[in-house]
Order: structure tokens, then C-alpha cells, then sequence
């Protein structure tokens, strides 16, 4: 399949879809799982540029952004929204059957693709156990033997200047090569709500090389060389409100703990963003940037050993470097900004496999083993000398830090036996051993100096309160070591002393899944399944003042039940539909905890119990020569059914406790009740050299929350509410080659938001993109 758009396809016959969802190449009418597949051809026309564009495709996806710059995603309403750089993620990506461990390695990966494969549902049976929600397999267009190339350029508003292209052929009778490269340079699509200054630029730059090596008839050996860099600013939220209650200066008066307050309290009076998606806010002194890098190297080898056996090895490793900082609370001042925020990462991959080959086999089977390694380290300098907290307490700043490592071994077998002819039984199990470690520490950041007179700052204020007031209460009958100074000031209650929290979290487990396949004819096929699968535990990185905030989640565990029917109408139409139900055991998620003097702070958690309800269709349809209309819809319904969380913090004797209430009933986050697209796509020849086309897509959903909902005002505050979006092209192309294409995104300039939540003093928003049009000319050689 081509990785750009043929608009002359949409008269013929359409293509026999083949994905790689069960680990070798199957037509999709033969695969009884629910799977929604993007050719590469779809991907252009779409200007998919990166996994959260797939939203917009793929209904019952869903990505969002997140105040440390990490993506975030989420499927069927199974994700983790937590966003430092180890964690892992509920929906795992696979780029050429190799995992991109970690969602920060996600970024630039779509271009120059075969095709994209969402699978959904648990997919912990083959791809691991960080697949609860399903996995997204990136596809690579493969190197030809014959020459072929391309190359784009596109120009497009906020001065878009992007240039992709591709070449491919034979190096010699054995050795085929393919090359592609992107690059895009953007101007500032954000505008300050405060003064006249803008934000927002894009530059990447992108490139994969892969080399196949038909060794032998039986050998083949595949190597793929992938790096990208994003200096892209990112993207700043907008300030939704205060959440400073007007009379706290009066309450706090003039002068805090450690001296007068110096504190802006211009917070109190500072304006909500409009309704507008260009309008934000940061601070001028801390502006947003990026500097991210990732290379990865990937090594395949295939070797028939046998006339229905082959042994498959892969080897990959990756390596990220991350540098940014980013705006926290959406406003002008420094109420809550990521002045730093450094990450090195790396992970290294080995899976060895062996398989049967005939696909006319009574028996089909695969069976493995798995190990990786990952190690993160990262530190986040905040600074707040905004804020309440900062006038409260007489600090206004701190860093923190984590180095995570993580270690997963796994086998795995799956089978496929035919008991008749049009009856197929299936089934597979993976047992995984996992162990992350964890060192975690939060300190007085280095060389800041308090802007509040006579601020002992954080160090001093630490050692102050525990050789006071908090140690008869937390550690009677102890004394308090002091922290030396550049010490860590997470508190051991246990010991009452401070220094850097040390974990392990052993884990084990066993993802299965059993099903059945009822082949209806040829070209239709009736599937159901039960399938449970499980991710990892995770440590968070976070400013933690006592060892209690740091605790892990443990591993969550979904176990989905599913039946669904798909096939095709000759040349009319393919149709798939399904329905699905989801029991979640201890959902992960980023939640609160209230410390007896900072109040209400980060925390991981485990929902012990959640349920998810859904149904969804899709269908292609080809009503007419030239002529394709697709449609495709999800609903939802999720609840937790057992969670008591924190919604406020009390006052009782000078110490803050939490005020904690049941959420059961609460949607689950980022679950909209229904999502829906729908597109057409209509080709023509013009002449006899000169073909035109038109296409557009509408995709659109309801209202969901960006976080669990625990009362009225949660409700009001992390509201997302429903959309559509238009997005539209045409153009047309020559017998020679060329291409030209006329496109336009969120063309109505619709006002959407795509997260929400809660930032010390501020509740803020983030916005999707504005309208974007634009021109691309494409020149293609075959």
C-alpha cells in the first residue's frame, strides 16, 4: 500500500486489507478481534501527522495533552493519565512489531506508514502487559525492488513550511533500501491574552532508513534506523478560573510565617481566557520550550527452519533525551511553571519467537519469549512565587527527581485450530514477571533565591516544622535529624528523618484470552471473545514531603468480554460491528493525597472497581463508481463502582486532614458516551491525463470529564464538552505523477477543549488547534 493518498482508487475494486494484529499477516475478515485499519493512503488524505490525530478517526480513541509535554492515551475509556516520562501506558504502540516502551517515544513516529492498525481491547496475549486498553501497531511502507520515489512540499497558515519525501529501491540483487525524511517549521498559532506575544511554533524534523536483506530463501534479515528531534514550543493552557478565594489576602494579611508577602496577588483579579482557541496565557520569564531527541535502532531477523517453522528475532533499542519547560497555571504570572524539565531515557528489546507458516493448517501457533529493559531518569525544576502556597509557607520553589528502572520477562503462546471447517477456536496466555525500581527525592532547588523577605526557604522551612510541631505528632518519642543543606526533604515518618525514598515493586501475572471464530462464508465472520490483561504498577515523580506520597500503584487488570461480526458486500462495502463489556480491578490514576501543612497534593492511586459498557460499527461503502463514504461511531457507558477519594482538606487543630467521599456512580475519565465520524471521498476523471477529487470528514463526541468527578464543582471544573470537528480537501493529479491538494482542518474554527483540570490556584484548560488550510504539491516517481 502507498503511504500517499490515490484518489483513482476509490473506483476500483477495493483492496484486501491485511494487518498483522495476531502477529502475522492475515486478511482483516479473518481476524476476530475488533480492529480499525488506516492505509497509508487514508493517513495522507487525513493529514494524520501523529497519534492524537488518530482521534479524530479512530472513534472510541482518545489523546490529550498534558502539563509536562507527555501524550496521554486513552482507549474504549482504559488509560493511565500520568504524565512523567516512566510511566508506562495502557494503550501500547508498536512501530514495525517493535514497542515504543514509553508514550514520550510516540511522538514523530507517523510518516512514511504502510498503514496504522488500532487493536481494542486487552492485547496482553501478544503484545505484552501494558496493552489493558489495546495497542496501536505503526506499520512502516517497506523498501521495493524496484526504484520508486517521492517528495511534498506544503505551505499552509501560521507560515507551515513542511517537506516530506521518500526513495526507494534495490542496493544490489539481494539488498532493497528505503529512505524518508520530514521536516516541519510552523510559526506561533497561540496569543497572549495580556500583552502582545505569541507562542507555539512547530519544529521537527523526522527520518527512518530500513534495509531488507533476502539473505536466502529462507532468511531475511530487516534493519530499521528511526530519530527524530521536536523543538516545537509546547502548548500553554488557558485559565478557566481562580480557585483563590477572593478574601485570601485579607485571611493570609499582610505578611505570611517568615515575613511581608510579596506575592502578586494580581491572581485574585486576573481574567478567564475566552471562549477562543488561539488565546493563552504564560509567563514571559518562564516561556515555553522544547528540546527533544530519539534514535532507535531495530534489527528483525526471519528464518525458516523448516517447512512450517519459522523462528523470528527482534532487537531494539531506544534512546530519548528530553529538555523542556512548560506553562502550568495559564496565566501571565508564576503561579505554577515547569521551569525545567529533564529526561534521559532508555530501553532495550529482545523477543524470540517461533511459529508455524502455512495458513492452510488445521493448526496455527506461535510461541515466544520476551525481555526488556528501561531505565528513566528525570528532574523538574517548579517555581511558584505567585502563589498562595509560596506566601503562605515562604517558598516558592523546589525540584524533584526519579530514576525509575524496569525489567519485564515474559513467555507467551497462542494457537488457532480449525475443529471444522468454518469453526475456528483460538486462545493464548502470556506470563509476565516484572520489577521497577524507584529512587525518588524533592530538594530546595539550587542557586533560586526567595523573592519574601526573611524565607528560610524550603530546607529551613522543613527542618523548622519537624524539630517543632510535626514530630511529637508523626514520630513521638524521636528527634528530628536535620537536613544538611542540598539534602533531599521528603520526610521517612517511620524514621523522622528525610532523604531519598528508595522502592521495589515485584509483580507477576498472566494475561490469556480465549475465543471463538465462525467463518459465515468466505468474505464474513462471527467472533466472540474473553480476554484479561494487566499493566505494570508505576511510581510517580512528583515534590513529595513525605515518603507516603511516593508509594506505587499496584498492577490493574481488565478482563473484557466481546462479540462482534465483520466482512464485506462484494465491492459495495466492508461493515464491522461489536460489543463489549469490561470489568477494571484497581484503575491507576493520578489523584490527591492532603499533607497536614501543604494541603492537597499528587498522589498515585488505585479505583478498586470500574465496569465499561460499549458498542461500536464501522463501515466502508462504495456506493458509486469513484465514490467512498465511511462511517464509524462508539458509545460508551463507563462507572466506577468502588472508590472513596478525597475532594477538600479540613482545618482540625492547625493541620489540614482530608475530607474524603464515595465516587461510585462517576463516569471514567476521558470516556465520552459517544464518538462518531463520518467522511466521503469522491474521485473523477477531469481528463485523460487529469484526475480531480473532493473529500471531507466530520468526526464528533459527546461531553466526559479530565479527571474523576467527586463533586459538583469537579464536575463543573474538568468538564470536556462535545464537539465536531470538519476537516476538508481537494485537489488533483496528473498521469505523470503530480499531485496538487488544497486542505483545510477544523475548517468552522470550532472552540474545543481537550483537557482540564486543577493548578494550585487555578483551574485550566487546553484548547485544540484553530483552523488550518493549506497547499501540498506532490511529485511521485514509480
Amino acid at each position: 500500500m502507498s503511504a500517499t493518498p490515490s484518489p483513482a482508487k476509490a473506483e476500483d475494486q477495493p483492496p484486501e486489507l491485511i494487518v498483522t494484529a495476531q502477529r502475522r499477516e492475515q486478511r482483516l475478515q479473518d481476524v476476530g478481534l475488533a480492529v480499525s485499519i488506516l492505509t497509508g493512503d487514508d493517513l495522507a488524505r487525513q493529514r494524520v501527522e501523529s497519534i492524537n490525530d488518530l482521534v479524530a478517526q479512530v472513534p472510541g480513541l482518545q489523546a490529550t495533552p498534558s502539563p509536562n509535554d507527555t501524550p496521554v492515551f486513552i482507549l474504549r475509556g482504559v488509560g493511565f493519565y500520568e504524565t512523567s516520562v516512566a510511566a508506562y501506558p495502557d494503550v501500547a504502540v508498536y512501530l514495525d512489531q517493535t514497542p515504543l516502551t514509553l508514550p514520550a517515544f510516540t511522538k514523530l513516529t507517523m510518516f512514511d506508514l504502510d498503514r496504522v492498525e488500532v487493536l481494542k481491547g486487552p492485547q496482553g496475549t501478544l503484545f505484552g502487559n501494558n496493552a489493558t486498553g489495546g495497542a496501536i501497531n505503526l506499520v512502516a511502507a517497506r523498501p521495493q525492488n524496484v526504484f520508486g520515489a517521492q517528495v511534498s512540499a506544503t505551505a499552509g497558515r501560521f507560515g507551515r513550511a513542511e517537506l516530506d519525501g521518500h526513495v526507494t529501491g534495490p542496493l544490489t540483487q539481494n539488498l532493497t533500501a528505503r529512505l524518508a525524511i520530514k521536516a516541519v517549521d510552523t510559526g506561533d498559532w497561540q496569543r497572549s491574552t495580556t500583552r502582545p506575544d505569541t507562542l507555539g511554533a512547530t519544529r521537527t524534523a523526522a527520518g527512518r532508513l530500513l534495509l531488507d536483506w533476502q539473505a536466502s530463501d529462507r532468511l531475511k534479515v530487516s534493519l530499521d534506523l528511526n530519530g527524530w528531534v521536536d523543538q516545537s514550543d509546547p502548548e500553554a493552557p488557558q485559565l478557566a478560573r481562580m480557585t483563590t478565594p477572593a478574601d485570601l489576602q485579607a485571611a493570609i494579611g499582610a505578611s505570611g510565617p517568615t515575613g511581608t508577602i510579596t506575592a502578586d496577588f494580581a491572581l485574585l483579579h486576573v481574567a478567564p481566557a475566552p471562549a477562543n482557541p488561539r488565546a493563552a496565557d504564560w509567563n514571559a520569564g518562564n516561556r515555553p520550550f522544547a528540546d527533544n531527541r530519539l534514535a532507535q535502532a531495530a534489527l528483525t531477523t526471519s528464518w525458516d527452519a523448516g517447512t512450517d517453522l519459522r523462528l523470528t528475532a527482534i532487537t531494539s533499542y531506544v534512546h530519548y533525551r528530553m529538555h523542556n519547560a512548560t506553562e502550568g497555571d495559564g496565566t501571565a504570572l508564576a503561579d505554577l511553571d515547569i521551569v525545567s524539565d529533564r529526561a534521559q531515557a532508555s530501553s532495550f528489546f529482545q523477543e524470540l519467537r517461533l511459529s508455524s507458516i502455512d495458513e492452510h493448517d488445521r493448526l496455527r501457533w506461535v510461541a515466544g519469549a520476551g525481555l526488556d529493559r528501561t531505565q528513566v531518569y528525570e528532574a523538574v525544576d517548579l517555581v511558584f512565587p505567585a502563589a498562595s502556597t509560596g506566601s503562605i509557607q515562604g517558598f516558592s520553589a523546589d525540584t524533584y527527581d526519579s530514576h525509575q528502572t524496569m525489567s519485564n520477562e515474559a513467555l507467551f503462546a497462542s494457537l488457532e485450530y480449525d475443529v471444522l471447517p468454518r469453526l475456528t477456536l483460538h486462545g493464548g496466555a502470556r506470563y509476565t514477571w516484572a520489577l521497577r525500581r524507584t529512587v525518588n527525592g524533592s530538594y530546595q532547588t539550587p542557586g533560586y533565591v526567595e523573592p519574601f523577605a526573611g524565607s528560610p526557604g524550603l530546607t529551613g522551612l522543613i527542618n523548622t516544622l519537624w524539630s517543632s510541631a510535626l514530630t511529637p505528632l508523626f514520630c513521638p518519642g524521636q528527634s528530628f535529624t536535620l537536613i544538611p543543606p542540598g539534602g533531599s526533604v521528603s520526610v521517612n515518618t517511620a524514621t523522622c528523618s528525610a532523604g531519598l525514598y528508595r522502592g521495589r515493586l515485584p509483580e507477576s501475572n498472566l494475561s490469556w484470552r480465549g475465543g471463538i471464530d465462525l467463518h459465515l462464508s468466505r468474505d464474513w465472520l462471527a467472533y466472540a471473545n474473553i480476554a484479561k490483561g494487566w499493566k505494570n504498577g508505576s511510581y510517580p515523580t512528583i515534590s513529595a514531603p513525605v515518603f507516603d506520597q511516593y508509594q506505587p500503584v499496584t498492577q490493574e487488570s481488565l478482563l473484557a468480554y466481546e462479540a462482534g461480526v465483520k466482512g464485506r458486500l462484494g465491492t459495495l462495502a466492508t461493515l464491522e460491528a461489536s460489543a463489549f463489556y469490561d470489568d477494571y480491578r484497581n484503575k491507576q490514576v493520578r489523584a490527591k493525597t492532603v499533607n497536614p501543612i501543604f494541603g492537597i497534593i499528587d498522589q498515585l492511586v488505585n479505583v478498586p472497581r470500574s465496569r465499561i459498557l460499549g458498542a461500536e460499527a464501522q463501515a466502508t461503502i462504495r456506493p458509486a463508481k469513484g465514490l467512498r463514504i465511511d462511517l464509524s461511531a462508539t458509545w460508551l457507558d463507563t462507572r466506577i463502582e468502588q472508590y472513596d477519594g478525597i475532594i477538600g482538606d479540613t482545618m482540625v487543630n492547625g493541620l489540614l486532614y482530608a475530607v474524603r467521599a464515595p465516587f461510585a456512580g462517576a463516569d471514567l475519565p476521558f470516556a465520552p458516551h459517544w464518538q462518531a465520524r463520518a467522511a466521503v471521498d469522491y474521485s473523477t476523471r477531469l481528463t485523460r491525463r487529469l484526475s480531480g477529487f473532493v473529500g471531507g470528514s466530520l468526526a464528533a463526541q459527546t461531553g466526559s470529564y479530565a479527571s474523576l468527578v467527586g463533586t459538583a464543582q469537579d464536575r463543573a471544573d474538568t468538564t470536556l464538552p462535545g464537539h465536531a470537528v470538519l476537516d476538508l480537501h481537494a485537489g488533483v493529479e496528473t498521469a505523470q505523477g503530480w499531485r496538487v491538494t488544497l486542505w483545510g482542518k477544523n475548517v468552522g474554527n470550532r472552540f474545543y477543549l481537550t483537557n482540564a483540570g486543577r493548578a494550585y490556584d487555578t483551574i485550566i484548560r487546553y484548547a485544540g488547534r484553530p483552523a488550518e488550510y493549506g497547499i501540498t504539491v506532490t511529485r511521485s516517481w514509480r
